[in-house]
């Protein structure tokens, strides 16, 4: 091919290339104004930003791209496009973490001087952002709404000098690295103590000085494992929320003074703190710490308490100072609604005792578990945890119950539970019912059985109304139903019939049991809901050690009623083996479906 053709085919190409951006042209301009038709090209750039401002920011955590959703509304058209890249509003969040020093300064650019949110964590791995995150910020404080830092950042206070004048956020979260030998302590120079709109602060792992002119003013406060060394003096303590009037929510975790009294007991009060604001409460502390906190404040708004606390006397003399202090926090003139809930949640591995109650009614019925249990505490009014630091003795547990039960108001408590390992002894029950007036709904575990129906066996009152007259509904949760408890079940709800208070309802679907005695309680009540399949005589679930007094040797032998109303054995173990007070002894043993004895469910004595 001769150079004239080659030139020739070069000019057709060009001229051919040229059309096609021609019609690219034309094709965009009809596409702009097609797009400026639709309706919702009517709506007005403020209202648009409105709306691109509801996107979230996300992130590729491995390759630190920055992917911010707010960026694909610039892909769906023009007019979207100079909106959202001149809206300095829509790119004030800054995570460092996220984002390379590159996109940081991009973003930095659109957003010029809006109101800026600060995030991200500090490595000693991360040198470059560690500095670029001090220069920033050391920039653009005096814009700057929301900081949060997590990881090690002590370094960055030495650059934040100057005073925050619109920091309304500030949350610091310390490494919690096991070779760390000191917590993170914020100094007296942050901001130069000027943060005047500053409302939330929370420090994790980080400790404040009581006298810091940051805590004044403050509506949300949380501060979590403090160092020792800063326990702050009762004085400062109290003196630091005498300037929180405006405080709604308060969280403190081993942020409160010590009681320096040896043996449990609170100093004569020289001087209360009224929080009027005040309604959500989380403390944790030891029980003789809690209590002196909890003693000097006054909390008319209070809505929410959460206690987390040990016993460290061995007599609970520390909890029992503790409990009237809850109790008083516990409902008040300020609540729109009685206390209707209550759950008792018995001893586990380490915890000793649980208390939870709220204002709405069956609100523990989704409880099964401590999973269940820590998203239904959320709603409660009252949660109070203790553990044991010092050596356990029985009846413990049920001492505490019975001491929270006489302080709190149960004159509208409609629903009870006894979660896990809850032991509430006959004498407490009796103690208690009088004030249980309104109560139509009880859940039992194996445990908290006997007591429960040996207190519905006595007598009538001398009054001769029925304890618990409202009482309806029982539901026993994976209780064993062998020979002895369901006689004793059965005997208990004949009671019930006589004292003219007779139960409606009892749900044992989680319970295991022979058709024959779901047959026995359904001739009693009504409404016997059981489970969805029963056992035959002779089934592995049913396998218990019988023990007597005197030091007898325990022997195995399998107590169900076979479905003539015969004992497999031939014998009725209620006459065969009883003890000095006439009731059998019996430990129920459960194997687990894998065919291991599991000896740790299900101990009782019936």
């Amino acid at each position: 091919m001769d150079t004239s053709t080659a030139t020739a085919q070069d000019h057709l190409i060009k001229a051919v290339e040229d059309e096609i951006k021609m019609s690219q042209r034309v094709t965009q301009e009809l596409i702009y104004r097609r797009n400026a038709l639709v309706p919702i090209s009517r709506l007005p750039p403020e209202t648009l930003v409105e709306i691109f401002s509801l996107l979230p920011f996300t992130a590729d955590d491995s390759k630190y791209v920055l992917h911010l959703a707010r960026i694909h509304v610039t892909y769906v058209s023009h007019r979207w496009r100079e909106i959202a890249l001149y809206s300095p509003c829509l790119w004030n969040h800054i995570n460092f973490t996220k984002l390379t020093p590159a996109g940081i300064t991009e973003i930095l650019a659109r957003a010029k001087m809006s109101p800026l949110h600060f995030e991200g964590e500090i490595t000693p791995t991360r040198k470059a952002q560690f500095s670029a995150l001090g220069r920033q910020l050391e920039a653009h404080i005096s814009h700057t709404h929301h900081l949060t830092l997590s990881g090690e950042f002590q370094t960055v206070f030495g650059r934040l000098k100057s005073p925050a004048p619109t920091l309304v956020s500030l949350s610091l979260m310390m490494s919690c690295r096991p070779y760390r030998s000191s917590q993170c302590i914020i100094p007296d120079s942050l901001f130069n103590g000027t943060a005047p709109k500053l409302t939330r602060l929370e420090l994790l792992g980080c400790s404040i000085g009581w006298k810091s002119p940051l805590l004044k003013g403050l509506r949300n406060l949380k501060i979590q494992t403090p160092s020792a060394e800063e326990m702050p003096t009762l004085e400062d303590w109290l003196t630091a929320f005498n300037e929180m009037s405006q405080l709604k929510t308060l969280i403190l975790e081993y942020a409160t003074p010590d009681n320096p009294i040896d043996y449990p007991h609170i100093p004569e009060l020289q001087r209360t703190v009224t929080l009027p604001s005040l309604t959500h409460f989380n403390i944790s502390a030891a029980a003789v710490d809690c209590a002196l906190a909890l003693a000097h404040l006054v909390l008319p708004a209070l809505i929410s308490l959460h206690v987390t606390t040990s016993s460290q006397w061995g007599d609970n003399e520390d909890v029992r100072l503790l409990i009237p202090y809850v109790a008083r926090n516990a409902h008040g003139p300020q609540d729109t609604a009685p206390l209707q809930t209550i759950l008792f949640n018995g001893n586990g591995d380490e915890l000793l005792a649980e208390i939870v109650a709220w204002t709405t009614p069956d609100a523990d019925l989704e409880v099964y578990d401590l999973v269940t249990l820590t998203k239904a505490a959320v709603s409660a009014r009252l949660v109070l945890s203790i553990t044991l630091d010092g050596g356990w003795r029985d009846g413990m547990d049920t001492a505490i119950f019975d001491a929270m039960l006489s302080h709190l108001p149960l004159d509208a408590i409609s629903t009870l539970s006894a979660q896990n390992d809850t032991r509430l002894s006959k004498e407490v029950w009796l103690s208690h019912a009088p004030r249980l007036t309104k109560l139509n709904r009880v859940l039992l575990v194996p445990t908290a059985v006997r007591a429960f129906r040996e207190m519905l066996e006595e007598d009538a009152p001398p009054d001769g109304r029925p304890r618990l007259p409202q009482l309806t509904r029982l539901i026993l949760s994976r209780v064993l139903l062998t020979v002895l408890r369901t006689r004793h079940l059965c005997r208990m709800l004949i009671k019930r019939k006589e004292h003219g208070a007779p139960l409606e309802v009892l749900d044992l679907r989680t319970c295991i049991g022979t058709g024959r005695a779901f047959q026995l309680l359904s001739e009693i009540v009504g409404d016997v809901q059981g489970p969805a399949k029963t056992l035959k005589v002779g089934d592995s679930e049913f396998c218990s050690w019988r023990g007597l007094r005197g030091g007898v040797e325990p022997f195995y032998e399998e107590e169900v009623l076979t479905d003539n109303g015969e004992y497999d054995n031939g014998r009725d173990p209620w006459y065969d083996s009883m003890d000095e007070d006439g009731e059998g002894v019996v430990i129920e043993l459960k194997f687990d479906g894998y065919g291991d004895l599991d000896s740790d469910s299900w101990i009782d004595r019936v």
